[in-house]
């Protein structure tokens, strides 16, 4: 994902308007006009400077600030740098796929193998750093589930523990539960659910996990998100969603 790409995902994510967005930099001594920011995001000019990058990013509320700086930075870098990078991210994703299969089994599924092929170079290098260190005392085991939360995958907070956690990727749920919140879910028998609880599941057989509440009507159960903007659904049973828990905590890394 190029500069502009990734700034036209955090804007839309964002819900703002470039207006909003241009008003907002202000707070940060930074002055940029709503066409400016048009031209940035469809990438007819080049990454900004560092300070506007930042800006920007904190505006958006994205947790990818330092990759959003970071990716200005490779795209007007000379060309012996980024292949420098380029050579030295790929190689990372190697050691920590090889670490990842050291124990004489693949225990990533293909999303967790397709997420850390797709990494970029910033968050490839941070990953590495935090797992090839000898230094560093996080276990292989901690490694893939880290790669496996960040992929959209589920995870059980330990062996012994029901708890499974994950990243919540839409804002549905919003300001209840803002978007990119760190879920933990428990795994709850359907007859102890109990109307308003919310819950997790994959709708449709996606892959990427949403949350709803839970709500009893004419034999019917409707999963109803608290920003009405999105969808609504009305099931005669839990057998027709894949159901993982019920929500009892999250968190948000500020």
């Amino acid at each position: 994902m190029n500069y502009a790409e990734m700034l036209e995902e955090m804007i839309t994510e964002s819900e703002l308007s470039l207006r909003q967005i241009s008003k907002l930099c202000l707070q940060f001594d930074i002055a940029v006009t709503p066409s400016y920011i048009s031209q940035l995001k469809n990438g007819k000019l080049p990454p900004p400077t560092p300070e506007v990058s930042l800006a920007l990013a904190k505006v958006c509320n994205s947790k990818k600030q330092s990759q959003l700086v970071f990716q200005g930075y490779m795209e007007k870098a000379p060309d012996v740098i980024k292949e420098y990078m380029l050579a030295s991210s790929q190689l990372n994703r190697i050691m920590l796929e090889s670490l990842c299969r050291a124990e004489g089994r693949d225990p990533l599924s293909q999303d967790s193998l397709d997420f850390l092929k797709n990494l970029d170079v910033l968050s490839t290098l941070e990953m590495s750093s935090k797992y090839l260190d000898s230094e560093n005392q996080l276990t292989t085991s901690e490694l893939i589930r880290e790669i496996t939360l960040s992929s959209g995958g589920v995870a059980k907070i330990n062996a012994q523990g029901d708890m499974i956690n994950l990243f919540l990727g839409d804002a549905s749920m919003s300001p209840t539960i803002p978007i990119h919140s760190y879920l933990y879910i428990l795994p709850t028998r359907l007859d102890l659910l109990k109307e308003r609880d919310i819950i997790a599941f994959y709708p449709n057989n996606r892959k990427q996990a949403t949350l709803r509440r839970i709500f009893y009507a004419n034999d019917k159960i409707l999963l109803i998100p608290e920003d009405k903007t999105n969808q609504i659904y009305m099931i005669d049973s839990f057998e027709e969603i894949d159901y993982i828990g019920k929500v009892v905590s999250y968190k948000v890394d500020l």
